[in-house]
C-alpha cells in the first residue's frame, strides 16, 4: 500500500502496462516533479498477441525516450508491400514502407509484441514502479486525490488515474459508473456502443516459410475476408480478417469472446485458401506457435475523461490493425497527455501566490485533460478512418471496395505512402525531453510550444530592451543620425553639382 505524504511530487497512477502505459512510464520518469506507478492485472509482456509495427512517428518517440536503437537491434526492416488477389498471386509490389522510412528518417520496423513490451519494461530505470497481478476493483476520488483499490485490498493513492488498460478497460467502466452517479445522461448508450466490431480476426505467429517474400508485408484479398502477412527472417506474423455474417455487430455490453476451439473451427474454413503462388493458409496455420480469434473492435469515444480519471490509447480510441497504426497511435496519445500533465504541474509549481498548494487543482486537471482530448481527437480520427477503409478494401467488401483495392490503390500506392509520411511528420513529441531527432526527406512539423517560443522571440526582438541593451539603442540612434546626415549631404551635393552643369550648358 502507498504511504501518502512521503513524497510531495505529483503522483500519477497508470493502469495497464501495455504500449501506452509503458510509454507514459518512460515519459514521466524524465519529467521533473512527477512520480508514477504502473498497475497491471497480468504479468508484463504476456504471451499473447502477435506483432507490433513501428512507423516513423512511433520510432521518433522511441528515439526521444532513448529506446529506438535498442529496439532496432531486435527488429527487421520492412520495405516492400505486396498486394495479392484471391488466387494468391502478386499483382502489385511497392516500396511503401521504404518510402515512409526515407521521408521520415526512421526505420519502419516490425517485431513481436511481447518482445517490444519486455524491452520497454527492461529499459525502465526503476522497475519497482511496475506492479504486476494488480487487478483494479474501484477508484475513489475525494479532496482532489484519487485512491485505486485493488482486488487484493491494496490501495494506491495519487493525484490522477490514467486508464491504459486496453479495449476492455476496467478504468473506463468505473469512469462510466461514476458518470452515471454524478451526471446521469452524460455517457449515453450510443457513446458506449461507439466502439464495435463487424469483423473478427485470427492472429498469430508461425515459423518463416518461403513464398511470402522476405521482410515484407503481403495483403491477400478475398471476398468478405483478407489475409495480412508480415514476414521476418525467422517468423511470419499473420492476420485473417473475417467479415461477420448477416450484418452481425459485436458491441457493448455484449462483446464477443472466443476460445481456442473457436479459433480452430474458424480457421478450418480457410485452410485451402491461397495466400501466395506456392502456399495456402493451412501451410501457415498448421505450423503456428500461437493463434487466437478475437473481435476486431474499432471506434473513437467522445468522452476521454471525468474528474481526475482519464483514458489513453485503446481504452479511448481503437483502430483496426490492417494499417499497423494502433501501437504508434497509442504512443502518440501518451505523449500528448504527458505534455499536458507536465505543463499543468509546472504552471502550478511556479505560482508564488499559493505556497500551501503547489499541485494542480481540479480546474487545472480538467483543462489539461480537455486540451489533450481536443488537440488529439482530429489526428486520431484520421488514422481511424484510414484503418477502417483499409479493412474494407482488403476484404473486397462490395464492388466499390473491390475496385479501390484491385485497380485504384495500385496506381496510388507510392503517392499514398508519401501522404502517410506527411501525416506522420506532424507527430507529437515530448516538450520536456531534448534530443537530436533523425532527419529524412520531410521536415518534422513544429510543435505548439515551438511556435509559441518563436512568437515570443519575435516579440522580444521588436521591443526596446532595458539595461545592457542601452548601448544597442544608442547605436541604432547613432546609425540613424549618420544616415540622415549622409542623405542631407548627398541631396545638397546633387543640387550643387546640378547648378554647375546647368551653368556650363548656359541653361540658366
Amino acid at each position: 500500500m502507498d504511504r501518502p505524504g512521503t513524497d510531495d511530487r505529483f503522483k500519477v497512477i497508470i493502469v495497464g502496462a501495455g504500449v501506452a502505459g509503458l510509454t507514459l512510464a518512460h515519459a514521466f520518469d524524465k519529467a521533473a516533479g512527477i512520480d508514477y506507478v504502473v498497475l497491471d492485472k497480468h504479468p508484463v509482456a504476456p504471451a499473447w498477441g502477435s506483432s507490433i509495427s513501428m512507423y516513423t512517428n512511433g520510432a521518433r518517440i522511441l528515439d526521444q525516450l532513448g529506446l529506438y536503437d535498442v529496439l532496432v537491434a531486435k527488429a527487421a526492416e520492412m520495405q516492400d508491400f505486396h498486394l495479392r488477389g484471391s488466387d494468391g498471386k502478386t499483382h502489385t509490389t511497392s516500396p511503401f514502407l521504404k518510402v515512409i522510412s526515407d521521408r521520415g528518417g526512421y526505420l519502419a520496423m516490425t517485431l513481436e509484441r511481447r518482445v517490444f513490451l519486455q524491452t520497454l519494461y527492461d529499459e525502465l530505470p526503476d522497475k519497482s514502479k511496475v506492479v504486476e497481478h494488480a487487478r483494479v476493483s474501484s477508484i475513489v476520488e475525494e479532496s482532489s486525490r484519487v485512491k485505486v483499490v485493488l482486488a487484493d485490498g491494496a490501495v494506491h493513492e495519487g493525484d490522477i488515474v490514467i486508464g491504459c488498460d486496453g479495449i476492455h478497460s476496467a478504468v473506463r467502466e468505473l469512469m462510466w459508473e461514476r458518470a452515471h452517479r454524478l451526471c446521469p445522461g452524460l455517457i449515453t448508450v450510443a457513446e458506449k456502443q461507439r466502439i464495435a466490431a463487424t469483423y473478427t480476426c485470427i492472429t498469430g505467429i508461425a515459423p518463416y516459410q518461403h513464398g511470402l517474400g522476405a521482410d515484407a508485408v503481403s495483403a491477400v484479398s478475398h471476398d468478405g475476408f483478407s489475409f495480412l502477412f508480415l514476414t521476418q527472417p525467422d517468423h511470419i506474423y499473420f492476420f485473417l480478417f473475417i467479415k461477420m455474417p448477416h450484418g452481425q455487430v459485436s458491441k457493448y455490453p455484449n462483446r464477443l469472446r472466443f476460445t481456442e476451439a473457436d479459433a480452430e473451427a474458424e480457421a478450418a474454413r480457410f485452410l485451402d485458401c491461397p495466400v501466395s503462388e506456392t502456399l495456402v493458409f493451412g501451410d501457415v496455420w498448421k505450423t503456428r506457435t500461437r493463434g487466437v480469434l478475437v473481435a476486431l473492435d474499432e471506434g473513437v469515444l467522445s468522452h476521454w475523461f471525468l474528474g481526475r480519471t482519464v483514458l489513453c490509447g485503446d481504452s479511448a480510441h481503437k483502430v483496426t490493425p490492417n494499417g499497423g497504426f494502433g501501437g504508434n497511435l497509442a504512443m502518440e496519445s501518451a505523449v500528448v497527455l504527458a505534455n499536458e500533465v507536465y505543463a499543468a504541474v509546472q504552471r502550478r509549481g511556479r505560482r508564488p501566490d499559493d505556497e500551501k498548494e503547489k499541485k494542480p487543482g481540479d480546474e487545472d486537471i480538467r483543462l489539461a485533460f480537455q486540451n489533450y482530448q481536443e488537440s488529439h481527437t482530429p489526428r486520431v480520427k484520421r488514422f481511424y478512418y484510414m484503418s477502417w477503409a483499409w479493412t474494407r478494401m482488403q476484404a473486397y467488401e462490395g464492388w466499390g471496395w473491390y475496385v479501390m483495392q484491385r485497380w485504384i490503390l495500385p496506381v496510388l500506392f507510392v503517392s499514398g505512402a508519401k501522404q502517410v509520411a506527411m501525416l506522420m511528420a506532424s507527430t507529437p513529441k515530448l516538450s520536456f525531453v531534448p534530443f537530436d531527432e533523425h532527419k529524412g526527406e520531410l521536415k518534422w512539423a513544429k510543435q505548439k510550444w515551438d511556435l509559441l517560443a518563436e512568437e515570443k522571440k519575435k516579440k522580444n526582438d521588436n521591443e526596446p530592451q532595458i539595461g545592457s541593451s542601452g548601448a544597442s539603442i544608442f547605436s541604432k540612434v547613432l546609425i540613424a543620425l549618420i544616415a540622415i546626415s549622409a542623405l542631407m549631404f548627398y541631396t545638397a551635393g546633387v543640387w550643387y553639382l546640378g547648378r554647375g552643369v546647368k551653368a556650363q550648358l548656359n541653361l540658366e
